[in-house]
């Protein structure tokens, strides 16, 4: 056997490599393949502008569509007696009701007169009760949302949790599940400063207690009829002018006042849809009530039906390094209610994927969000991506 030479030593050893390199390629994972977004990202325009009380933060918003827009940089602040919309729902959730049932029975006692004394003292909105008297559960909903009794409200947190304190812990946890970032309850009533949200909020607040067939008939009665107190007028006073067909009034010092409405409305396209909106910070609750008329007249005339994407519509991509590809397409149709103009902005939250992937596979959503709505449009797959071949995991090198 001859000697080895330097150039067959060189050759051995790049063969030796390649083979190792061929291995460690061969066993070395793969990489997720990572979406590309073909979709716009920003779809702007533009439109008329929102008529927004002047000194005042305001939102707005329609049924199915929750918060269309809002005034900019709104900071959370006294919401005064539209907390009780919270503590109704609240109420609801531990005694439900049917549209026609009474509910439970619940007793007055000491405690409860004792509330009634010392809020009427203190100037407070109440509705008269006395030790014994029976009101039904449907009737304390009336006393609290109608007259808009602060008694009713703590009468109705000791019944339901015991004591106030875990009634508003309560409330605080309903809060986070309807996702109001920036409220905090501190009391049943809205009584204390310290129960503050913001207009959006109050918007969301409100479509989600209207959605309860019992809160949206008591808040639309104009009087109801209680046991000791007699008869009791709504303290909403615009109730039934312009579509408005509730929800809740307030006021309180540090702030004013607090309109949290909702009302039928005819929409240019002639759809029907029940809108929202929240106003807080005017002088007066005639101001508030102004203030609703104009912002319902104004999303009567102005709010559209924009159609954002198709289903099969491209909206993303994947590409492998080994050569394979498909596209990304949105599963459904997605029309949304917005402001003609308001911003609209589009990202591709797909996963990254290790092929093999079958088509028609949804990897995700393409999350649009219009104006102060997000919405979630599933997105998937057309084609086949396959697995590398052998071959190509065997001479890759940079995946």
């Amino acid at each position: 056997m001859g000697q080895w030479g330097p150039r067959r030593i060189a050759l051995l050893i790049l063969g030796v490599l390649l083979v190792v390199a061929a291995l460690v390629n061969e066993f070395r994972p793969v990489g997720a393949v990572v979406a590309v977004q073909r979709f716009p990202s920003y779809l702007g325009g533009s439109g008329p502008a929102i008529p927004w009380p002047q000194g005042a933060q305001a939102a707005i918003g329609a049924d199915g569509a929750g918060v269309i827009a809002a005034t900019p940089s709104a900071r959370p602040e006294p919401i005064a007696s539209v907390a009780k919309v919270m503590t109704a729902l609240v109420t609801l959730d531990a005694h439900p009701l049917r549209v026609g049932q009474s509910g439970p029975t619940i007793t007055v006692d000491q405690a409860d007169v004792e509330t009634y004394q010392r809020d009427q003292a203190q100037g407070q909105s109440v509705v008269q009760v006395q030790a014994g008297e029976q009101l039904s559960e449907y009737q304390a909903l009336q006393g609290l949302l109608i007259p808009s009794g602060n008694n009713i409200a703590t009468l109705l947190a000791r019944w339901v949790a015991g004591s106030q304190a875990a009634f508003v812990a309560r409330m605080n946890r309903k809060a986070r599940e309807l996702g109001l970032v920036h409220t905090t309850f501190a009391d049943a009533s809205g009584f204390s400063a310290r129960t503050r949200s913001v207009p959006a909020d109050l918007v969301r607040l409100g479509e989600a207690a209207m959605n309860n067939p019992v809160i949206a008939d008591v808040v639309s009665q104009g009087e109801a009829v209680l046991p000791l107190a007699g008869k009791v007028i709504n303290v909403n006073y615009a109730l039934y002018q312009d579509g408005i067909i509730g929800i809740k009034t307030g006021n309180i010092p540090q702030v004013g006042a607090v309109y949290l409405f909702g009302a039928d409305a005819r929409l240019s396209n002639g759809q029907e849809r029940v809108v929202y909106g929240a106003v807080q910070g005017l002088p007066t609750i005639e101001d508030a009530f102004s203030a609703a008329e104009t912002l319902i007249q104004a999303m009567s005339a102005s709010l559209v039906v924009r159609h954002l994407a198709s289903a099969g519509e491209p909206v993303g991509s994947y590409s492998t390094p080994w050569g394979e590809s498909s596209g990304i397409v949105a599963v459904e149709d997605l029309n949304v209610l917005t402001w003609p103009g308001s911003p609209i902005r589009a990202s591709l939250e797909a996963r990254a994927v290790n092929p093999p992937v079958s088509p028609r596979t949804v990897v995700g959503d393409l999350r649009v969000t219009v104006g102060e709505q997000a919405y979630d449009l599933p997105v998937a797959t057309t084609q086949q991506l396959y697995a590398p071949g052998r071959l190509a995991r065997l001479t890759r090198l940079t995946w």
